[in-house]
């Protein structure tokens, strides 16, 4: 399989729940990987051929789309959830049709779409498994959302509204065949119960509760979309993933950054002086094609022989592939 169409499988497979993906860190095969579904290999991007249940040697992570944030309605509630999300660094779309409520200089940070609530669901948005939350002018509107969002693959669904206002929409919804065990999937009145009164303590509410849900998850690797984008897309690049970490490192396990031919790059190891090594070790190898694929440790005890001179602490070990 080319790994364009690897990373569209992975994308696909991303939409539908959470993928295992399956790394050789060892032998002539290093740096060869698979994903697998329920036990079920749904993609191979492989140099050797592998017995990927009983193969040693094998890193084992569990894949998840990151957190998106989709908040319809761009009034006040919004604007405080927008706020919190960025130091939460969610990624977050607003949707509203009205521009004085949905403009880049309300929401820098954020994908603005202003148009008509019924017009988002013509289109063929790029969405990975969101978190939905309903929250525009009208009882009207958040029905013809919540209709929508309900045939969508999602992490969440959260609605604001009385209780009676929720009561009415749930019944107008079974009244046009949405099942109980459907709108048992959403979350309303919304938020974790913390006796919200302003419009800031409302948003703390709603998202604690979205992180109370994607924590909950106990997922390995978040992928970025926007690295999981450029994968699909270029012909050529190195990839670089955090594999093994220890001590006070600034990264996670599956930390990962494609660097491309002309020098950009895109997704983080964690930034600092690893980062920097990191990059001069992939360009070296979009230079060099005989170099293979390979992992290197970094030290970052600044007491020990070979330390890139950090005080944190701990150790970090990157496997760099060939694309």
């Amino acid at each position: 399989m080319q790994h364009n169409q690897y990373y569209k499988v992975l994308r696909d497979q991303l939409k539908k729940g959470e993928v295992q993906r399956r790394t050789v860190l060892s032998g002539l095969g290093l740096g060869d990987e698979a994903l697998f579904v329920k036990e079920r290999c749904v993609g191979e991007l492989s140099t050797e051929h592998h017995d990927w249940i009983n193969e040693q040697h094998i890193l084992i992570e569990d894949l998840s789309s990151e957190v998106e944030l989709v908040i319809f309605g761009g009034g006040h509630i919004a604007l405080e959830l927008y706020h919190i999300a960025l130091r939460l660094e969610l990624d977050i779309t607003i949707i509203d049709e009205r521009e004085e409520y949905c403009n880049p200089q309300r929401f820098p940070k954020a994908r603005c779409i202003c148009t008509d609530f019924e017009n988002v669901f013509k289109q063929d948005m790029d969405w990975v498994r969101p978190y939905f939350i309903i929250a525009t002018r009208g009882h009207s509107y958040d029905q013809l959302c919540l209709e929508q969002v309900l045939k969508i693959p999602h992490w969440y669904i959260g609605m604001i509204g009385s209780k009676n206002k929720v009561v009415k929409t749930f019944e107008n919804l079974k009244n046009k065949g949405y099942t109980d065990a459907q709108l048992a999937l959403v979350h309303a009145p919304i938020g974790l119960d913390i006796h919200a009164v302003s419009a800031s303590e409302i948003a703390l509410a709603i998202l604690a509760e979205v992180v109370l849900q994607y924590r909950k998850r106990n997922t390995s690797v978040y992928m970025e979309k926007h690295v999981l984008q450029s994968m699909m897309q270029e012909e050529q690049y190195v990839v670089v993933r955090v594999i093994e970490k220890t001590g006070s490192a600034p990264c996670q396990i599956g930390f990962q950054l494609a660097c491309f031919p002309n020098h950009n790059f895109t997704g983080t190891v964690g930034g600092g002086i690893i980062e920097a090594l990191a990059l001069k070790h992939a360009r070296a190898m979009i230079e060099d094609p005989s170099m293979r694929n390979q992992i290197q440790s970094y030290n970052l005890d600044s007491e020990k022989a070979g330390s890139v001179g950090m005080i944190c602490g701990g150790s970090v070990t990157l496997l760099f592939q060939r694309r």
